[in-house]
């Protein structure tokens, strides 16, 4: 079981009739609040609720908080294991399911799930976070997360079937990525002309977030001692960040220079990872993004 920081049930295909495909479904809409750079949804777990619930693309499985899960009078396993992501200190969290999720119009049965405490996030964002929804409720799904609007689109039929058949344009970015150790990753990410790992995580609230092994790589130590210190909290509590400037960023077609970033410094919790930038919605937030879980593409469009 792993839970990372840095946050759905597919829908049936258009069926045929009199050998002509009819015109797919529409998406189904969910809205969303941006609060702090987040995804908070409304969300009714075993019939009950709403309650406040992230979208993590990083995080796996889904996770419910733990008072929140003792008032739901959820079943909880004894056997706890560490959570995986940022932070000093050490949680331990608890195997357990969810019987139902609700999320609009969007639902989904018996979702693998982990309990945490989640009242210093909550605290962060200024809201009540009673839990995460992360991969094992997106797997197999299209989601599109419209920042502009606020609204969450799931669809039966990706509009992007093929990473062949979608232009990339300085305006749409089109990758392909692959899941590892419960990351979404891309291969492909360029940073002051270094190709790079990266993992795109909806649970960040950052814009690009570099991990000490591409510090180094990128021989940015100066940056990462003397940047302006912060103070970020992930899964294993708080822990404190530097922030700089990368002179390029690049992915596919789409190009910036100067370009502000955060840096995560050794023993916070982000020394072993399988990426090297952890890219987030501060990023994200000037784009609409289209996951597609079921064929591994995601979508970048540019909005004006």
């Amino acid at each position: 079981m792993k839970i990372s920081t840095t946050l759905i049930m597919p829908f049936l295909f258009a069926c045929c009739l009199c050998g002509a495909a009819q015109t797919p479904k529409a998406p189904v809409e969910v809205p969303f609040e941006f609060l702090h750079n987040q995804i908070i949804v409304q969300v009714k777990v075993n019939g009950k609720g709403p309650l406040n619930m992230l979208i993590d693309t990083d995080t796996d499985p889904s996770a419910i908080d733990s008072a929140t899960a003792k008032e739901l009078g959820l079943q909880v396993g004894t056997s706890g294991a560490s959570a995986s992501g940022g932070g000093t200190g050490t949680s331990v969290v608890y195997p357990t399911r969810l019987a139902s999720i609700e999320l609009g119009g969007v639902s989904a049965k018996d979702v693998v799930a982990a309990t945490i405490d989640l009242t210093k996030i909550g605290e962060r964002i200024g809201k009540p976070v009673q839990g995460v929804l992360g991969f094992s409720f997106l797997k197999d799904r299209i989601v599109q997360i419209d920042y502009e609007h606020s609204k969450l689109r799931f669809f039966a039929v990706s509009p992007y079937p093929r990473i062949d058949m979608t232009p990339n344009t300085v305006n749409t970015i089109a990758l392909s990525f692959r899941r590892e150790d419960g990351d979404v990753i891309v291969d492909s990410v360029f940073i002051n002309n270094e190709k790079m790992r990266a993992t795109l995580d909806t649970g960040s609230s950052g814009t690009f977030t570099l991990t000490p092994e591409a510090i180094a790589i990128l021989n940015l130590d100066d940056q990462a001692q003397d940047g302006k210190g912060g103070q970020s909290i992930g899964y294993n509590g708080t822990y404190e960040n530097k922030s700089g400037v990368l002179k390029s960023v690049r992915l596919g077609r789409y190009s910036a220079e100067s370009v502000p970033a955060d840096f995560w410094l050794p023993n916070t919790g982000h020394d072993k990872k399988k990426y090297q930038v952890n890219i987030g919605n501060g990023f994200f937030q000037d784009f609409m993004m289209t996951f597609d879980f079921k064929n591994k593409i995601v979508v970048f469009e540019k909005m004006d």
